[in-house]
């Protein structure tokens, strides 16, 4: 979409039509007299009183209108501006609107190439806003003395170079030098004419002055002329030739003509000094280069590497370098609709969507060139299913946000800032890093409102995870509450289900069908793509000039409408090197016939036929082993890989793959750079070969069983502890270098420690102890340290659980899989902040009894011992969650049990992934504590009451709030959901219960009888009945359909904490403060039993799913089981007694040194051991030469000892 230059500046000149009429009036004839003769006529002497009288009727003569006269027809007519109304008020605006102009160029060109340049380019930028500057101190007399506005242009062409040399960084240095040349006689010139009026009466020769001042004005616009005369005829790169070598001759001509009328001018005048603004333009020279520096300084900085990459994820990195662009001519209206949408008030979303194949890549890239040409282009995104960092939104925002630091440096300070506050901020859910480092970022952003920025974002559908998809849409919608800026987003995708639910949401935005554009658009593109690559192919093979011919061409057309990629793919097999172009385009027409073939079989098969061309069967089978085993891996990668890591990783030398591949550079990107990665050019072709019907078939299931044993083998010979040498084990992961772990941990052993466990998985098969558990007795350890330094420790449980879904139950593989599963729970936050650790203070506190330990303690290197303090088996404690800033007042579970809410003192709420422990969104929102949280039974929204009075319903899946419910005039107690999740009660601290629509958010009906707090309330099974419990000591049973109050419940005058219903309904349970659990039969309202057992409060009373046990949980730290129907207690379960231990003691010995810092002791100075969250709580701690004592709150006491190292 690039627009030919000029047309951007063509609003500063525009060609006067002869119909038009000429822009000065009767005044430009009276002039055109007086100037006739070269020497303009003299000014008659009067007496004193006559010239006072004449200098108050009498206009100043406009001397550019006299130097633009002299011109011949041709000149003027490269000058000529279209007639306009121009008040004085109105020219001195247009002059003002250009100088400023000037100075943002200025401003913007020394602020990409200060870093770069000498001091002679900034000498040469500080000499243009000096003039500039120094114009604008006199611009109402320039306008007046120049009502024809002729100055404004010729400041519009100081623009206009001033703007090549941002886009021409070879010609900088000329075109600056011109500009400040052109700035400076403009200045002059506009301060002697100013000088020159004001001392008319007191210079003999006036005549004489304004003939120089012509000829000097006459001189600018002869350059003038010539730069509108290169302006409209050159395009794109041409500029480069004909401006800076083409204008050396003019603008020599240029300054002659000024240093002959200077001498005289100075002379008659007496101008002594008219750049008087040079401290203002040093000053915004000096902000920009403090700026510069800041920036600088935050690119060094720790928390600017913490912004994850997805590596080629940007339009225009390294490895798009060989991706096509819109041809010039093709996509034409397309390009124009999205350029003017872009300038618009319009929508902020361009979704561009199409069915595989109709080039909506090729058009985002096109689309993000031509913004990054403009300078509009603030971040792209290219995403790509198969790419690991590009194929999921794990780097998306970091990615998006390190650009936006790069091109829009004022919002690098706020982003900054947001990783100071929180340097974890890049790992949190996507949410939350949309918000702190995009979303704030550019609503901070002081920018004028006309700036624009466009984040182009392709295959949003090629994005894994249906919810993530979902999501980033929720977020890029959010974005239209951004003022600050003028913000466009373009993106491009498939119309796939979860994309097209996330516009369906939010229907503000523009949206266009690819494939439904005309069919003469579309055929009319694809034939200028033929020609223009056949020809390419016709030139650079010496081919006969007549063909292909038009036939054939119309043929392709014909055959490849309306998929651009049959297209492209057709003419990359046509123009390979090593055949015949005439050949193969005869093999591709001759597949014509095939009628019965689908569009995929048409591009390929033709393709893939060549590689048995002259094969026996013997040969044939060979050649389609080695196919599968190469190009069936290929396809199947979950990541690419380069050529040498994908030899190391199946067994094949560099030179076999290469043979192979020699003759599929039509449908891979094969690179010269053996480091560098393969790639399929088009996600058909894999969905080609995995169809049984397709003659080269890759058996997908087998395919993945040969890479996961081909993952296995590499592990095992490779890994070991500490296979970066690391000098400490308390090394931070942000602490060691990329390049360290790139060169221990080479891409294939990187490849293998992620995605063994997927193609295992996709293998359907089941796993067979000999064939995994060998390897993870061994390396199991060292698997999990690669995986944290590669940043993706959090991975690590959902792998577990898909070895444990394929292990034989009872199995020894299933049993060590368990405990695998808590090891790695216990230790992957600690694993992702320092992975050696997981070798120390991962096997110090593990379990006796855990049977990684048994197998791993004795084989790492310097192990810790630790006393009897440790258990014997893994606790109930399945996982700790860290985030909060303040206590957890309520968690629930989603009904799947796959997200765990709670909410929070800080105000928040987080939803946590119970597999992973990742934590998925922050919510943000309410102003108080969240006391209660609750999930509707589908599990899509959540339901939040807070302290300060309201509710809100959350979108699980995006973490965007649904909307705020307001009614209560106190804090909120208690929410629930009805059993078909259309109605939400509220129990509040205002006494009453509130039932409300969760449709609409309309409050239905206010329930009223307590006197006191209602803390707790439930819906019956059949949502018939809600029951609440309040602290004045009663529970209520309510009609939901009607409000009407059925009957209250009573017994010892004590606060009721919780209530619950029994699977059928029949039971109401109740916890009170005094540590009693009520029976109630709910048909009746009479009282079953009383539970007695508990020394505190009961805050949590739940029925199992068949009704037979009750829990109950108390402020005592003990949860007891209860048979329903006998009220006998069956078991109770024992947290941590409360009784601490208060001395301290240290007699650490100099030579070990140990102390206590935040979660880690050290030895000697050095981090040497994480300490779990649970060994945190200690009262007090005592040290002995090399042993360490922790008492903690808990009455344990762990003993660690510190061997020398």
């Amino acid at each position: 979409m690039p627009r030919p230059f000029g047309k951007r500046f063509s609003h500063l000149f525009h060609r006067r039509k002869e119909s038009e009429k000429p822009i000065i009036e009767s005044r430009q004839n009276e002039t055109q007299e007086h100037s006739t003769n070269n020497d303009a006529h003299p000014v008659s002497r009067k007496p004193a009183d006559q010239t006072i009288q004449s200098t108050q009727t009498l206009q100043p003569r406009d001397l550019w209108q006299a130097a633009y006269n002299q011109l011949d027809n041709c000149q003027q007519n490269y000058l000529s501006i279209k007639e306009i109304s121009i008040t004085p008020g109105d020219g001195k605006e247009h002059l003002k609107d250009s100088i400023d102009q000037v100075v943002t160029t200025t401003e913007e060109g020394y602020e990409k190439y200060h870093q770069t340049a000498d001091q002679t380019f900034r000498k040469t930028s500080r000499k243009i806003l000096n003039a500039a500057l120094s114009f604008k101190d006199i611009i109402g007399a320039v306008a007046a003395l120049d009502p024809t506005q002729h100055a404004a242009s010729v400041w519009n062409i100081v623009s206009l170079s001033l703007t090549l040399a941002k886009k021409y960084s070879q010609s900088r240095d000329s075109l600056f030098e011109s500009s400040e040349y052109l700035a400076d006689v403009l200045t002059y010139g506009a301060f002697i004419e100013q000088k020159f009026h004001e001392k008319t009466k007191r210079i003999s020769d006036n005549h004489l002055v304004e003939d120089a001042l012509i000829r000097l004005y006459k001189a600018i616009l002869c350059y003038v002329v010539q730069i509108r005369k290169f302006q409209e005829a050159s395009v794109g790169e041409r500029v480069l030739n004909t401006v800076t070598d083409s204008l050396q001759q003019p603008l020599i001509a240029l300054k002659i003509s000024v240093e002959n009328e200077r001498a005289k001018l100075d002379k008659w005048i007496g101008l002594v000094e008219y750049l008087n603004r040079t401290e203002e333009a040093e000053n915004i020279l000096r902000k920009i280069d403090e700026l510069a520096d800041s920036l600088k300084r935050l690119l060094e900085h720790s928390g600017f590497k913490s912004l994850l990459l997805a590596e080629g994820a940007f339009f225009d990195s390294y490895t798009h370098q060989h991706e096509d662009y819109c041809l010039p001519d093709t996509r034409t209206d397309l390009l124009n609709r999205i350029s003017l949408w872009a300038q618009s008030q319009d929508q902020l979303i361009f979704w561009l969507n199409g069915m595989a194949g109709t080039g909506k890549s090729t058009i985002a890239r096109t689309v993000a060139q031509s913004f990054q040409n403009q300078g509009l282009l603030g971040a792209s995104f290219f995403f790509k299913r198969g790419e690991a960092d590009r194929g999921n939104a794990k780097r998306f925002v970091s990615t998006l946000a390190r650009q936006l630091i790069i091109k829009h440096r004022q919002v690098g300070f706020d982003i900054f800032n947001a990783i100071e506050d929180d340097s974890n901020v890049v790992f949190k859910s996507l949410d939350i890093q949309f918000e702190k480092l995009l979303y704030q970022p550019l609503q901070k952003l002081s920018t004028s409102q006309s700036t624009t920025i466009v984040i182009v974002i392709d295959a949003l559908d090629e994005c894994d995870g249906d919810k993530d998809q979902q999501l980033i849409l929720n977020c890029l919608f959010k974005m239209q509450e951004i003022r600050s800026v003028h913000l466009r987003v373009f993106l491009t995708s498939r119309p796939e289900l979860p994309v097209r639910n996330g516009f369906d949401k939010n229907k503000d935005h523009h949206d266009l069908i690819l494939q439904e554009l005309p069919k003469s658009v579309i055929e009319h593109d694809i034939r200028l793509f033929f020609e223009s690559k056949l020809l390419a192919i016709q030139k650079e093979r010496s081919l006969s000039p007549d063909w292909p011919g038009s036939e054939k061409i119309e043929k392709l057309v014909a055959m490849a409408i309306p998929l651009f990629i049959f297209a492209a793919t057709i003419c990359r097999f046509v123009g390979e090197r090593k055949w015949r172009p005439e050949q193969r385009l005869e093999k591709i027409l001759d597949s014509a016939s095939a009628s019965s073939e689908d569009e995929m079989a048409r591009t390929y098969t033709p393709i893939l036929s060549q590689l048995l061309a002259g094969a026996n069967e013997e040969e044939t089978h060979q050649l389609k082993k080695e196919f599968q085993h190469i190009i069936g891996t290929i396809i199947l990668l979950a990541s690419p890989l380069s050529l040498h890591a994908l030899s190391l990783l199946i067994e094949f030398s560099l030179d076999d793959i290469n043979n192979r591949l020699d003759g599929f550079h039509s449908v891979l990107s094969i690179p010269v750079d053996s480091e560098a990665p393969v790639r399929i050019l088009h996600l058909s072709f894999r969905d080609y070969l995995l169809d049984k019907k397709c003659p080269f078939y890759v058996p997908e299931q087998d395919t993945h069983s040969r890479i996961a044993s081909h993952c296995l083998r590499l592990m095992k010979t490779r890994l070991k502890e500490n296979i970066c040498e690391l000098q400490s084990y308390g090394m931070r992961q942000e602490d060691i270098e990329t390049e360290i772990i790139k060169d221990c941990v080479t891409a294939d052993i990187q490849y293998a420690c992620r995605y063994w466990v997927h193609h295992l998985e996709q293998s359907k098969g089941r796993i067979l102890d000999c064939d995994v558990f060998r390897f993870l007795q061994n390396h199991f350890l060292h698997w999990l340290e690669v995986l944290a330094l590669m940043g993706a420790i959090s991975e690590t449980v959902g792998l577990i659980d898909v070895l444990k879904s394929r292990a034989q139950l009872g199995s020894e593989l299933s049993d060590f899989l368990y405990d695998a599963e808590r090891f790695i729970r216990q230790n992957n936050y600690m694993a992702a902040i320092a992975p050696l650790q997981i070798y120390r203070a991962g096997l110090v506190f593990a379990p006796t009894k855990s049977i990684i330990k048994q197998i791993f303690v004795s084989k790492v290197k310097d192990q810790l011992a630790v006393g009897t303090a440790v258990e014997d088996f893994w606790s109930s404690n399945l996982q700790t969650f860290e985030g909060h800033s303040g206590t957890v007042d309520s968690v629930a579970f989603s009904p799947d049990g796959s997200t765990l809410a709670s909410g929070s003192s800080d105000d928040t709420i987080k939803l946590w992934d119970t597999v992973t422990g990742v934590e998925q969104h922050t919510l943000i929102g309410h102003c108080g504590t969240v006391d209660s949280v609750v999930f509707s039974p589908d599990g899509c929204t959540l339901a939040s009451g807070s302290t300060d009075g309201t509710i809100k319903l959350w979108d699980t899946a995006t973490g965007v709030e649904q909307r705020t419910l307001t009614g209560h005039s106190s804090r909120i107690d208690s929410v629930a959901f009805s059993p078909d999740g259309r109605t939400l009660a509220s129990g509040s601290a205002d006494n009453s219960i509130k039932l409300w629509n969760t449709a609409t958010g309309i409050e239905q009906r206010t329930l009223t009888g307590h006197f006191s707090s209602v803390y707790s309330v439930a819906f019956s099974p059949d949502g018939c009945t809600l029951a609440s419990g309040s602290t004045d000591g009663t529970i209520k049973l309510w009609d939901t359909a009607t409000g009407v109050e059925q009957r209250t419940l009573t017994g010892p005058s004590c606060r009721v904490y919780s209530v619950a219903f029994s699977p059928d309904g029949c039971t109401l349970a109740s916890g009170s403060a005094d540590g009693t659990i009520k029976l109630w039969d709910t048909a009746t309202g009479v009282e079953q039993r009383t539970l007695t057992g508990h020394s505190f409060s009961v805050s949590a009373v739940v029925f199992s799913p068949d009704g037979r046990t009750l829990a109950s949980g108390s402020a005592d730290g003990t949860i007891k089981l209860w048979d329903s129907a006998t009220g006998v207690e069956q078991r109770t379960l024992t947290g941590h007694s409360s009784s601490s231990v208060y001395s301290v003691v240290n007699q650490s010995t100099p030579s070990y040194s140990i102390s206590i810092a935040d979660c880690w002791v050290t030895l000697r100075g050095e981090r040497a051991l994480w300490l779990p969250t649970e060994y945190r709580s200690f009262r007090s701690f005592a040290i002995k030469d090399a042993t360490l004592a922790l008492g903690l709150t808990n009455g344990r006491v762990p003993i660690i000892r510190f061997d020398s190292e």
